[in-house]
C-alpha cells in the first residue's frame, strides 16, 4: 500500500480550488523553506527548537516526512534511529542516543544550498551528493569535517571514516587539516590540535558501518509539480516532494 506524506495532497487540492494569490504563493514558500525531512525513523525520535519552542515527538504515520528547518536539533533515544534527506538528496543516517543540529539555507528553485550539522552525540552516516559551489559540514567537539560529495561516517568524539570520495578534516585549535580518501579514517586528539590518520581494512570499514542499514527500506521519491496562474494571470509552479513505497 503507497504511504504519501500528510499534507501533500491536501495541499495540491488546496492550491487548485481555492487559487492563492501571488502574495500568498509567496508567503507559502518562505514559511516553506525546509531544508530536509525526516525520510523514515523508529521512535522514539524527537525534533526541537530552542529558538521558537518547538518540540514534536515523532509517531507513525503523522510524522512521515516531518520537516526539518535550520536550528532544529533532532534526538534519537535508546533504540531511535533515523533517516534524513536533505533537499538536495544527500542523505544522513542517525544511530540510537545521538543528538545533532541542523542548519542551513536552501535554494528554492534548485535545492542547492550550505549544510551543517553539529553532532553534539552519537553517531551518524552520510551520503552527500555532489556540492557544487555550496558546502556541506559536520562539526564536533574536535574537528570540522568538510565535504563535496562522498560517503562517510562521523562519531561525536571526531573519529570519521571515508568509504568513497574525500573529506577534509579540520582540527579546531591548531587548524591543521588533513585529506581523508576511501578507506581512510581520521580524528584530532582530546584537544583539538593533532590529527591521527590512515587505512581501514575492509573488515574494520564493514564493522564501522554496521547498524547504519537498520532503516534501509526501498522509498521513492516522487515530485508533484502544482501549476496555477495567480491573480495577475501569471502562470505559477510549486513543487512538493512526497514519498511512497515500492510495495
Amino acid at each position: 500500500m503507497k504511504k504519501v506524506t500528510k499534507i501533500c495532497s491536501m495541499l495540491g487540492v488546496l492550491l487548485i480550488i481555492v487559487g492563492f494569490t501571488s502574495e500568498e504563493v509567496t508567503a507559502f514558500q518562505v514559511d516553506e523553506e525546509h531544508i530536509g525531512i525526516v525520510r523514515r525513523f523508529k521512535p522514539d525520535v524527537n525534533i526541537q527548537n530552542f529558538d521558537i519552542d518547538k518540540f514534536i515527538e515523532l509517531s507513525l504515520p503523522d510524522n512521515l516526512g516531518e520537516k526539518l528547518f535550520t536550528g532544529d536539533t533532532l534526538l534519537t533515544e535508546e533504540g531511535g534511529f533515523a533517516v534524513v534527506v536533505f533537499m538536495d538528496k544527500s542523505v544522513a543516517k542517525v544511530k540510537p542516543q545521538s543528538l545533532l543540529i541542523i542548519s542551513g539555507n536552501r535554494e528554492l528553485t534548485t535545492n542547492a544550498g550550505d549544510k551543517r550539522i553539529d553532532l553534539m552525540r552519537g553517531e551518524i552516516f552520510l551520503e552527500v551528493q555532489p556540492q557544487g559551489e555550496n558546502d556541506f559540514e559536520v562539526s564536533t567537539s574536535r574537528s570540522l569535517a568538510s565535504v563535496k560529495g562522498t560517503e562517510f561516517g562521523s562519531t561525536s568524539d571526531g573519529y570519521t571514516w571515508v568509504e568513497t570520495g574525500q573529506v577534509d578534516l579540520t582540527a579546531f585549535n591548531s587548524g591543521q587539516t588533513v585529506s581523508l580518501f576511501e578507506y581512510m579514517y581520521g580524528q584530532a586528539d582530546v584537544n583539538g590540535n593533532n590529527i591521527d590518520s590512515g587505512t581501514l581494512t575492509e573488515q574494520q570499514l564493514s564493522s564501522l558501518n554496521e547498524g547504519f542499514d537498520e532503516l534501509d527500506e526501498d522509498l521513492i521519491q516522487k515530485e508533484i509539480i502544482l501549476r496555477f496562474r495567480d491573480e495577475n494571470g501569471q502562470l505559477r509552479e510549486l513543487r512538493i516532494d512526497v514519498f511512497e513505497d515500492v510495495n
